[in-house]
């Protein structure tokens, strides 16, 4: 079943809603006739510093093709082929960074050459402790 985020409150829900289930916010229907030009995750933060935002999260946005947008302001253009960041605190984003599609990979296999790294390191080191009484 196709899911859609509420931009509000991030509830998770079917996109054949209209409305947000948890706090009644229209959903974005302009989005999702684009869907397949862009996929979109959201990833709660955590507070591991003093400076750190309280709910905090990062909306990830892989872009796929480029997009236009037409609304009473003007018109938006959105290039395809890159991966927008954005750090989200309460309704707004706090900073923003956009990189190229061929980064955004070098960026996923990093974090798991990491995190398997860091696996094989824990491993070995709970395969080295002396068994408990």
């Amino acid at each position: 079943m196709d899911q859609i985020f509420c931009p509000s409150c991030r509830l998770q829900q079917p996109v054949e809603h209209r409305f947000c289930v948890g706090c009644g916010s229209s959903l974005p229907r302009e989005l999702l006739a684009n869907r397949p030009a862009k996929s979109v995750r959201f990833f709660a933060g955590i507070k591991v510093d003093d400076r750190d935002p309280e709910g905090g999260f990062l909306r990830v946005s892989c872009y796929l093709k480029e997009q236009i947008f037409s609304m009473p302001e003007g018109t938006v253009r959105i290039p395809g082929h890159h991966v927008r960041f954005s750090v989200w605190v309460g309704e707004e984003a706090q900073s923003v960074l956009s990189i190229p599609e061929s980064e955004a990979r070098e960026l996923a296999r990093f974090i798991t050459d990491e995190l398997e790294r860091l696996d094989d390191a824990e491993a070995a080191t709970e395969g080295s402790k002396p068994p408990s009484p």
